[in-house]
């Protein structure tokens, strides 16, 4: 993972394949939806996309133990969470949130090192 003061490659390609990855989250929005009725009580909806940007599926996930399974989940790919009365254009919306905000990463990433030459 990147942290915000790196403006390597590497980070700036991270932002990308992030951007990358909420456009699977947006494409999946009804899948995710979908699972949403079956969440237990004290659940929430984990949705996952691998690091090749393939829609994973989703999980159930006691709030007790999300700052643990999530990283569990994702391991070198993307999670989102979701709660009962979430609809598709909701998905989509976080997700195109996600997306700006990581295209802003990278494209403020290309700025810095263009100043640094």
């Amino acid at each position: 993972m990147t942290n915000h003061g790196d403006h390597s490659p590497e980070a700036h390609a991270a932002a990308l394949r992030k951007a990358q990855a909420a456009g699977v989250f947006a494409d999946n929005a009804d899948v995710i939806v979908a699972a949403l009725p079956d969440v237990p009580e004290g659940h929430v909806l984990v949705a996952v996309v691998d690091h090749t940007h393939d829609f994973t599926g989703t999980h159930h996930v006691a709030q007790t133990e999300i700052v643990e399974r999530i990283p569990e989940l994702e391991r070198e790919g993307w999670a989102m969470v979701f709660t009962d009365g979430t609809d598709a254009d909701g998905v989509r919306r976080r997700a195109e949130e996600m997306a700006t905000l990581a295209r802003r990463r990278a494209e403020m990433i290309t700025r810095i090192n263009a100043r640094k030459s």
